[in-house]
């Protein structure tokens, strides 16, 4: 959604023309690199182009990748099992307006996911985006701030930050009243059950995602209680 207090403060700027022309080029330029990224990124690599720089990911804690790793294995199984769509881990290249994410854990629905082609390395936009928190404020920035805006400007319907040291999920929906805008839904702790829109019918404990016992319990259920 358009920033209306920027636009307002740009009109009030005498060479705004002249602005917009070196901002065009500047954009133009910054296409250029951005083809250039996804031409050069691998499978060896986690990289993001954001706001016109390519941005490394260093190996991430343990805490991380444990998280990652059960939320990527209950929400694929329950996406599978059910034949819900398509859920992606850390790999799959998002392709947005401007910048290209490669987010923890994405899911497609399955009218998005049954287009899928074989040899694609750019995705669609998704239906839920979940990214899990590493330490230092550059990478909770863009978390919480500059990935935040844009998922909710391409109106991704469901967003979760998952903090591995506080152990807790905040869920953010889409506003009702707002386009473009998320609210929070819920900051869930331990003790809580979290359940997605998007993902038709996944619930799961919060604990689930934390700890590997929990997390195989979760699996377990899926099969002993399935939908009807």
């Amino acid at each position: 959604m358009p920033n209306t207090t920027l636009e307002d403060n740009l009109l009030d700027i005498p060479d705004l023309p002249i602005l917009l022309e070196r901002l065009q080029v500047r954009l133009v330029d910054e296409k250029i690199r951005r083809e250039d990224f996804r031409q050069w990124i691998t499978d060896e690599v986690k990289a993001e182009f954001i706001n016109g720089n390519i941005v490394m990911h260093s190996p991430a804690a343990e805490d991380h990748n444990e998280a990652t790793g059960h939320l990527y294995r209950v929400t694929s199984f329950f996406a599978d099992i059910y034949k819900l769509g398509k859920v992606r881990v850390e790999k799959a290249l998002i392709g947005m307006t401007r910048n290209d994410y490669e987010p923890d854990i994405a899911f497609w629905r399955k009218e998005t996911a049954d287009r899928f082609q074989p040899s694609m390395n750019v995705y669609p936009i998704p239906d839920l985006v979940i990214e899990v928190l590493s330490p230092g404020s550059e990478n909770i920035n863009r978390d919480t701030r500059i990935k935040f805006a844009d998922y909710a400007a391409h109106l991704i319907p469901e967003y979760w930050i998952v903090d591995p040291k506080k152990k807790t999920v905040e869920q953010y929906f889409l506003s009702d009243t707002q386009v473009g805008i998320y609210e929070l839904y819920k900051k869930a702790t331990l003790s809580d059950q979290i359940e997605s829109r998007s993902l038709r019918g996944f619930s799961i404990s919060v604990k689930a995602i934390f700890d590997a016992e929990e997390n195989a319990q979760a699996v377990q259920q899926f099969l002993q209680n399935p939908k009807t």
